[in-house]
């Protein structure tokens, strides 16, 4: 079979990808991309084109494009993300830890033979990258008392510093908003991607619009709900007694919800228990195999994940599981409120683990074989289910707000948000939450299409939304600056959530039960969202 041979082929391109998601021969290996190696791999699509189905040449061309975008970033990110991978999902495992160290330094080799002369933007990102794999390489020596893999860290370490050399900008050191901003105002330019911008759009994530299209509806989404942040900024500053800004009530609400750092791992255990009872019988139906464990940042993470995340494993296997990782070290992780965690909660779990699980299992749909493997088709699909998410479930809340008759899950829900607090405030905070991140998202998705045809640089783009909705320059640049080393992904979140949105109200129009729609969604793996959304039109 097609598809049998394009997973073989996906394997051997992704082989962290396929030890993530199960296939444990693939750990500690990784794809060189040198000429021979890429001229093998393209020769393959080639043959297998004429033979492939319209979906799966799409998957053909997924691997076509990844294997051609090359740029300097992905060196040190592939390393950092493979390493990310190999610990979270089994620890330090040496043997493994010592052949991924030794593959790692042939791939900053392949890399080395790429030239140097790179928009100053692309520069401060590879730096920065480099600077953040030597960071978790340096716990690993930490953490190991193998003498043979500290060996080969120390010989890796070595290796991508000699690499990101050719990177440096003067006036890097912490290679944050305070040293970037000003280097990328005097220095900066165009991304030079005008020309495969679209090419990365259609291939990597199946947008059926164009970048012009996708600014339009995204500008037309901010401009909408810009007065909605407005209007409970406003209503949460005469609460709280403070000035009418943004992020003067975002650090209020933190300091009156503040979760102890103590506390926040039994604080999310005891959330999520109470209201995955009320998402089953409203928003979503979750495998019985459903299996996520939520943990501490371990330290050897804590410079990647600065307050939450999700990584799914073993979803090509019999025994899927989720790592929910949560950051409690207030050194890497401002202080964490009760309506941040709710919405993150939401998001990573009853978003991102709840579709990625569902999907594996295939609980309320049976997704093809390509449709389970982790390309970037997954992007549009989960991140806009889980963008979805968050507000379904704020309204689910005012919902309940507004019942007079509660069932017991309802009710023991209502009762424990109740114990942190007046629960009309709550809702008023969560609100703000959700609506915040709604503003930063569809930011995102201007931003990435502004950047990435040159219609405006970085810094430009910046003053403008700040201009526009009152958002701190550093706040804007924090959640625009490092999705540029993936163009295409930002948009995600907002244009296919709201794409979602719109075909779940027809559905709702149509007399369709949502529970179980929103099941089906999160059940149908990853297919190309033009796909995904063809195939939700259908039910």
């Amino acid at each position: 079979m097609i598809e049998n041979e394009i997973f073989e082929l996906w394997k051997n391109v992704n082989p962290s990808s396929a030890f993530s998601q199960g296939l444990n021969e693939y750990a500690g290996k990784l794809f060189i991309p040198t000429k021979g190696n890429k001229k093998r791999v393209l020769q393959k699509i080639g043959e297998l084109r004429n033979k492939a189905d319209e979906i799966e040449n799409r998957f053909l061309d997924y691997l076509e494009t990844s294997l051609l975008f090359e740029e300097p970033p992905e060196c040190p990110s592939i390393i950092l993300w493979t390493f990310f991978a190999h610990i979270s999902k089994e620890g330090i495992n040496t043997g493994h830890l010592i052949m991924l160290s030794e593959n790692s330094i042939k791939l900053v080799n392949a890399y080395s033979k790429m030239e140097y002369n790179w928009p100053v933007e692309i520069r401060i990102l590879t730096y920065r990258g480099c600077k953040g794999l030597i960071g978790i390489l340096e716990n690993i020596e930490k953490q190991t008392k193998d003498e043979k893999l500290k060996k080969g860290i120390r010989k890796l370490e070595l290796k991508v510093k000699d690499y990101m050399k050719n990177f440096f900008v003067p006036g890097l050191d912490k290679c944050d908003f305070s040293e970037i901003y000003p280097i990328l105002k005097e220095k900066g330019r165009e991304m030079d991607r005008s020309e495969i911008y679209p090419q990365l759009l259609k291939n990597l994530y199946d947008y059926p619009e164009t970048p012009e299209e996708i600014e339009e509806k995204a500008l037309g989404w901010l401009e909408k709900e810009m007065p909605m942040l407005k209007k409970i900024t406003k209503e949460l500053a005469r609460i709280y007694n403070v000035e009418e800004n943004v992020e003067k009530v975002s650090e209020e609400m933190t300091k009156r919800r503040k979760i102890e750092r103590r506390n926040i791992v039994s604080f999310i255990l005891s959330l999520r228990e109470k209201l995955r009872k009320v998402m089953e019988k409203n928003l979503v139906r979750i495998t019985p195999k459903y299996n996520t464990k939520v943990i501490e940042t371990p330290e050897y993470l804590l410079a990647f994940i600065p307050s939450a995340a999700m990584s799914a494993y073993d979803t090509l296997t019999e025994s899927p599981f989720n790592v929910y990782f949560t950051t409690t070290n207030e050194k890497f992780s401002p202080p964490a409120g009760s309506p941040d965690i709710f919405q993150t909660l939401v998001h990573e779990e009853f978003g991102h683990c709840v579709n990625f699980t569902n999907s594996a299992v295939g609980f309320a749909y049976k997704p093809a074989l390509l449709e389970n493997i982790n390309t970037t088709f997954h992007y549009p699909i989960s991140e806009g289910i889980s963008f979805h998410r968050e507000s379904e479930s704020l309204n689910l809340l005012k919902q309940l707000a507004s019942r007079e008759e509660l069932n017991n899950e309802e009710r023991e829900l209502v009762e424990y948000i109740k114990s942190f607090g007046e629960f009309e405030t709550f809702l008023k905070e969560a609100e703000f939450v959700v609506e915040e991140w709604r503003i930063i998202r569809f930011l995102r998705a201007i931003g990435d299409v502004r950047i990435n045809t040159g219609k405006s640089s970085i810094t430009d783009f910046v003053d403008w939304a700040h201009d526009y909705t009152g958002l701190s320059k550093k706040m804007v640049f924090n959640q625009i600056f490092l999705f540029q080393e993936n163009p295409g992904y930002a948009p995600c979140y907002s244009i296919a959530g709201m794409s979602l949105k719109e075909i779940q109200d027809k559905a709702r129009e149509n007399g369709k039960n949502i529970l179980e729609f929103n099941t089906i969604a999160s059940s149908m793996g990853f297919p190309p969202r033009t796909v995904f959304e063809e195939r939700l039109k259908q039910i």
